[in-house]
């Protein structure tokens, strides 16, 4: 039924965004280390990860004025 595809809608979403965040980490560490963030050893991915953090909240949004 409907929630199903609202469910599909929420992980097709979310991987979207995953996919966007792991491009721009590949981005900067290309730029930065000449490598793919995969890479790269452990602690550079570490300074990669805190440079481009994933913070995705799905609580609902509070103090929006209309």
């Amino acid at each position: 039924g409907s929630e199903m595809c609202i469910r599909d809608s929420y992980i097709m979403v979310q991987n979207e965004l995953t996919r966007a965040f792991n491009e721009v980490r590949d981005e900067v560490a290309q730029r930065k280390f000449g490598a793919k963030f995969a890479d790269l050893p452990e602690e550079l991915r570490n300074a990669v990860s805190k440079a481009v953090p994933l913070k995705i909240s799905d609580a609902e949004p509070r103090n929006i004025k209309k």
